[in-house]
């Protein structure tokens, strides 16, 4: 069975990484804007993202060519417009990406490997970096955190297929 699961789990990558950039940008960005809100709620109360106001930060995925442009506006993270210059873009793959979020990876280490970029004004992405870094996992439910687990998990053994 697990070879099943390795089977769609690559399928499923081949298609997103093919047909993604062809759809919008905004419903990745809605979404994407939804949970850090959600999620990230205690930290913008606290002032903690205020470094972002009137900024842009670009968010680009790199193996499946999407990017996703979002700022902070009045106590809340929100989407910037696509023709808005990007002030700091942090790169990295899908799987990294989730990596960092289940705790998986390291921030710092993906870093120094050069697994994670950072363009523009180096200290808005470091920054950003550090938040990510700092954060509090174990407010990430427990399905939402093993899902995250599982995914980045499939996507390094695709990625090193």
């Amino acid at each position: 069975m697990p070879a099943v699961g390795n089977l769609i789990a690559h399928g499923g990558y081949r298609i997103g990484r093919k047909f993604l950039p062809l759809f919008p940008r905004w419903p990745g960005e809605v979404a994407l804007v939804k949970l850090l809100n959600r999620q990230l709620s205690e930290e913008l109360d606290e002032g903690l993202f205020d470094f972002l106001d009137g900024r842009v930060l670009e968010i680009a995925v790199t193996d499946l060519k999407v990017h996703f442009r979002i700022g902070k506006r009045g106590g809340r993270f929100v989407r910037s417009s696509a023709a808005a210059e990007a002030d700091s873009t942090i790169a990295a793959t899908a799987g990294d990406f989730l990596a960092i979020a289940a705790g998986r990876e390291d921030p710092d280490t993906l870093f120094f490997h050069r697994r994670l970029m950072i363009r523009g004004q180096t200290e808005i992405g470091l920054t950003v970096k550090n938040r990510l870094d700092a954060l509090d996992r174990s407010r990430i439910p427990g399905w939402l955190q093993r899902c995250l687990t599982v995914m980045a998990d499939k996507l390094a053994s695709i990625s090193q297929a």
